[in-house]
């Protein structure tokens, strides 16, 4: 066999074996930071969805069909007051330092719970969950498939004693 060819042998039997990172145990803090990040994702997503249906009423005088849904889901009238104050509530969820703290007090207190028992998990804790386990599963066969080529291209020492 080449050496080129066992070396690519040895990065993807090493690649799959680093695959089983995907396993790895999360800890409290992981998921709480990852929590949280998917948290001020949809919030930031709500949030470009607002402006963009203010800057649709203030140029077309009326919103789309669309629009006017995810309007009446958030609870917002369809007005520019109504809607610069629900951006305004969004925001203070994100970056106001107490309701952060108490976002990620949550998230921590329920961890426990969720990890053994998956009935209790929600949307944004196995968005979480999800996350960190695919990004084990990345680096893990990153990392071994390096570690295979690396090791499978060099070459075993023959020196004479």
């Amino acid at each position: 066999m080449s050496d080129n060819r066992k070396s690519m042998a040895m990065g993807a039997g090493l690649g799959v074996v680093g695959m089983s990172a995907y396993y790895l145990p999360i800890t409290k803090n992981r998921f709480v930071r990852n929590a949280f990040d998917v948290t001020k994702g949809i919030a930031e997503d709500k949030l470009e969805i607002l402006n963009d249906s203010a800057l649709e009423l203030t140029k077309r005088g009326e919103l789309s069909g669309d629009r006017a849904v995810f309007l009446r889901e958030l609870g917002v009238a369809e007005d520019l007051d109504s809607i610069s104050r629900k951006c305004s509530e969004i925001k203070k969820t994100i970056t106001d330092p107490d309701a952060v703290k108490n976002l990620k007090k949550s998230f921590a207190d329920g961890f426990k719970d969720m990890k053994k028992n998956e009935a209790l998990i929600d949307n944004i804790s196995a968005k979480a969950f999800s996350k960190i386990r695919w990004t084990n599963f990345c680096w893990g066969a990153g990392i071994g498939f390096v570690l295979g080529n690396v090791l499978g291209a060099t070459k075993p020492s023959s020196r004479v004693q």
